[in-house]
């Protein structure tokens, strides 16, 4: 599954920078994903969630947040492309809706994570 081998990078790099912050445990990962890339969401944040089993970020909620697909012309335009769900995965060959030409994917393939939220250890218990 390709999502799980995304989901195991993810949760390796959110635990390197709860460890590099010093944290025991981590309360959120945020998600940025593309829908230029067909990964599912559920599937990913599924993926993440079993990926986090027996780890410092095992209780932590899992946030997939999505990033519409944005293309630019060399003709000047720019927005979201049309026909997005029928490109290829890797190679999106996007149509520009004003001349026709190729477009650029300007966002929309990011599959990264955004955010690690760990708990904050200065605050007491009453106050979090």
């Amino acid at each position: 599954m390709h999502e799980l081998s995304i989901a195991m990078g993810i949760v390796e790099r959110a635990l390197e920078a709860a460890e590099t912050r010093g944290a025991e445990t981590v309360d959120r990962l945020t998600v940025e994903l593309g829908a230029a890339t067909h990964v599912n969401p559920d599937q990913l944040r599924f993926c993440v969630e079993t990926a986090t089993d027996g780890t410092a970020a095992a209780e932590a909620t899992v946030d997939i947040e999505q990033t519409a697909p944005r293309g630019r012309c060399d003709c000047g335009w720019e927005g979201e492309p049309e026909a997005l769900e029928s490109a290829m995965v890797y190679a999106p060959d996007v149509r520009c809706p004003e001349c026709g030409d190729r477009t650029e994917l300007i966002s929309g393939r990011e599959c990264r994570l955004a955010a690690v939220e760990i708990p904050d250890e200065r605050l007491t218990h009453h106050e979090r």
